[in-house]
Order: structure tokens, then C-alpha cells, then sequence
């Protein structure tokens, strides 16, 4: 994620405390604190939508894509938590009279709460299935409008056409517009870019996909990933797929779509050659840098999809030395070993590694410093894989002199819990921990 828009989203959300810090003077401040953090969670929540809408610009001002996804999930959990802390804490102030529509609106404020609450527990519940959810997902424009509505004609110690009522509405107003562009206007308006399906291949477990452009077609950099919808039955939804070869001079695109779910092997079973498919994109920033610099790039199973358009542009764009190391669990399950070892001789500076776990083999960070000469202090490591090795090869090569920075990666599953698994578990570890400490001082006391 980009600092600048960080910075942008908690500046909007500290602005109006402009307005409401004098008004604490004559207010009751529990109240009014109530109505701050009220007012936040929807200016957070009018953000978030717009977010949803992967409008030009976005992957500018708040970083690639992958990471405005893990945003968008945590602006709404902080959303929540202020809504949350809203209803607990009583905002009503004396002296104060609504309007005739003020007992309406906290009705619908409670069930804009409790709707929300549902929703945004649903989407952090992964193994709610991806459709179920997705479903579910369309229905928080709804009540966030509820919610805007809510505070619209709410009892509270200022008027919504005050500048701190504008401000507020702004982001009402910019979340509902993006809602309504989304859920209505955008499904209905031509977009992405049209091909027809060429070739359609199984490999493995996985399914090679080759579109053919109908006019312009989808201009992108080797790492980048695009939206695919097959106009087909049952799959129209789309999805995003890393675009696992280089740009072509005939504008055709290559997606390698691993087994994973519902859709895909749908997708599997279904797809056939003379399709016709929309892409939207391209979107990320995951791309090789210019310069001598050695690099590392780390496939884990389909993760070496990226990596394959990274292969095929080495004739093209000179680089330093190139380590790719594909890690499989089965020896018989790597679909793309000829093709990198194609592109590793016809490269030259490209060493192809793979690295089998069903022989006992495991990817380490002192192995590759081993194979990098110890001197990490230069190299770029790109990775694409699990997040649980994503986070120990990180943390082992930084101790080992690599710059954080040069850890490039993609965030490989866009849709993640908030870690109360990983949180629980530690809380457990602790308390285990803690018991056998407790056990060994009374153990040593009565000695």
C-alpha cells in the first residue's frame, strides 16, 4: 500500500474533528464522541465503496490492487468496530428535537448496524463459499444507505447543511453514487476488452487459457493480472487471473487458472474454444525493475504463473542474473518445466531450480543466500505463492541483509480472514506457556 493514500483516508477521517472538538464544550462528551466515531465509520465505509469500483487511478493513489483488496477488508473491520462503539455508547443529548422523520431514522439505524454486522462477519469468514459471499457482499450498499439515511435526519447538535453535515454527507454521497455505479450502471455499460477463447488446454491441474482479441486488445506488463468473464453458463462472474504470458504482437493473452474452488473447476469442465470472454485490467505492480541487480523469483505451484511472462520477456529486456526457483510437492505435477527451461537457454543469464517437497527438498532463506554468494544486499526476490512461506522467507532474508523493500510480492488470496485463528492460537501458546512456568516456580519453591 502506498503511504500517500493512508495518509489521505485517516486525514479524512480526522478532519472532522474540527467541527466537533468546539462543540464539546456544551455538549456531553460521551455523546458527542459517540456521534464522532459514528460519522467516521461512514466516511470509512463511503471510501471503501468507492475502492470497490477499481476506478483509473486507484492503484496510483493507494498502491496495486492486490493491496487495495486487504485495505477495502480492513477499512471495513475498523468501520465496524466504530459502528459498534456508536451503538454501545448512548449518543442521545438533551435539548436537542428531531424532525418528523428522526424515529424513523434510528430504526433504520439499527438495522443498518446489525445488516452491516452480519455482512462484514460473512466476509471475513472464509470458508463461506465465494459465491454465497459475493452474493451477500452487494447487499452492504444497501445498508450503507440506510446508515446515511440515518444520520441525515438523526437527532444531533449540528445540521446536515452545516459544513461538518456537507462533509460527512460528501462521503454518504460518494458511496452510494459508487454503489449505485457498480451494482447498476457498470453491469450494464460496455467494458473490458472482448476475445474469443483460442485454445483451451489441461495440464494438470491446471487449465491453459488462450484468448484471441476481437479488435484492440488488453495492453499489459509480464506480472500483471486481469478480470476474466466467459460468456458462458454459470460463468459470466468475474475473476482475477494472473496473465501468465508476455505481452504478443497479435494482442493474444495467456491465463493458467489452477483448480481451486467452485468456479474454477466449473470453469475446468465447462470452457471451450470459440467462447467469448471480456477482460478488464490490467491491474498490479508486480514487475521486474530496470538495472544489473541480481534477482530471485519464487513460484510456488500455480504462483509460477507470474513468472512465466517474466520468462518470456528476458529476450526483450535485459537484466542481471536470474535464479527462478519453482516449488512443487509432486514431481509429476509441473506442467511449465519445459517451457522455463526452454526460456533459461535462450535467456542465458536465467538458472532454472526446482524444488521438490515430496523428495524432502524445502526452499530456505540460507539456501538462497548460499546461492546468491551470501550477498544479498543487491538482489530483488520476487515471490508468488502461500502466505505462510511468503512471511519466513521474507523475515529469514531480511535478517540476512536483504532490503525489505526488495521483497516484492502479490498478496495470492484477496480474500482473507482479520487472524483470529492466528490470534487465538498465540493466546493459547501463551497460555500454556504461562501454566508451565507457573508449574516450574512452585515446582522450584518446594524444592
Amino acid at each position: 500500500m502506498r503511504i500517500f493514500g493512508l495518509i489521505l483516508i485517516a486525514l479524512a477521517g480526522l478532519v472532522p474533528l474540527y467541527w466537533f472538538v468546539p462543540l464539546a464544550g456544551s455538549r456531553d462528551a460521551g455523546a458527542l464522541f459517540s456521534q464522532y466515531i459514528g460519522s467516521l465509520a461512514l466516511i470509512l465505509m463511503g471510501i471503501n465503496q468507492f475502492l470497490a469500483t477499481r476506478a483509473p487511478g486507484l492503484e496510483t493513489v493507494f498502491g496495486p490492487l492486490d493491496r487495495i483488496y486487504v485495505l477495502h477488508k480492513w477499512l471495513g473491520v475498523v468501520a465496524m468496530v466504530c459502528l459498534g462503539l456508536h451503538d454501545i455508547i448512548d449518543a442521545e443529548m438533551n435539548g436537542l428535537r428531531g424532525g418528523p422523520l428522526a424515529g424513523i431514522a434510528e430504526d433504520l439505524g439499527e438495522i443498518s448496524l446489525y445488516g452491516l454486522l452480519i455482512l462484514v462477519l460473512a466476509s471475513v469468514i472464509t470458508f463461506i463459499p465465494y459465491h454465497l459471499w459475493k452474493w451477500s457482499h452487494r447487499l452492504i450498499g444497501i445498508f450503507f444507505f440506510l446508515g446515511a439515511f440515518h444520520f441525515f435526519f438523526i437527532e444531533k447538535p449540528f445540521s446536515s447543511f452545516d459544513p461538518l453535515g456537507l462533509y460527512i454527507c460528501a462521503f454518504c454521497l460518494l458511496g452510494i453514487v459508487s454503489y449505485v455505479w457498480m451494482s447498476v450502471v457498470r453491469p450494464m455499460a460496455p467494458r473490458g476488452y472482448r476475445y474469443t477463447v483460442a485454445t483451451v488446454r489441461h495440464l494438470g491441474g491446471l487449465t491453459e487459457v488462450i484468448l484471441n482479441p476481437k479488435g484492440r486488445g488488453l495492453r499489459h506488463k509480464p506480472g500483471q493480472f486481469a478480470f476474466l468473464s466467459v460468456g458462458g453458463s454459470g460463468l459470466s462472474e468475474e475473476h482475477p487471473f494472473t496473465l501468465s504470458g508476455a505481452p504478443r504482437d497479435d494482442g493474444s493473452l495467456r491465463i493458467s487458472i489452477k483448480d481451486l474452488g467452485d468456479y474454477t473447476r466449473h470453469l475446468r469442465r465447462e470452457l471451450s474454444e470459440g467462447m467469448e470472454a471480456t477482460v478488464t485490467g490490467p491491474y498490479g505492480r508486480f514487475s521486474m525493475p530496470a538495472g544489473r541487480d541480481p534477482q530471485v523469483w519464487v513460484g510456488a505451484g500455480v504462483g509460477v504463473t507470474p513468472f512465466l511472462a517474466f520468462a518470456e520477456s528476458l529476450k526483450a529486456r535485459p537484466t542481471g542474473p536470474v535464479t527462478l526457483y519453482y516449488c512443487v510437492r509432486e514431481r509429476d505435477d509441473i506442467p511449465y518445466a519445459v517451457e522455463l527451461e526452454r526460456a533459461a537457454e535462450e535467456a542465458g543469464n536465467l538458472e532454472l531450480v526446482i524444488v521438490n517437497s515430496d523428495e524432502g527438498v524445502r526452499l530456505t532463506p540460507e539456501r538462497i543466500a548460499a546461492d546468491l554468494g551470501g550477498d544479498l544486499s543487491r538482489a530483488h526476490v520476487f515471490f508468488c505463492g502461500p502466505s505462510a512461506m511468503r512471511k519466513t522467507l521474507k523475515s529469514g532474508l531480511v535478517l540476512k541483509g536483504l532490503r525489505a523493500s526488495r521483497f516484492h510480492f502479490e498478496e495470492f488470496e484477496m480474500r482473507t480472514g482479520i487472524g483470529l485463528a492466528t490470534l487465538s492460537a498465540w493466546l493459547w501458546d501463551r497460555s500454556i506457556y504461562t501454566i508451565e512456568k507457573r508449574r516450574e516456580a512452585r515446582k522450584q519453591a518446594a524444592e
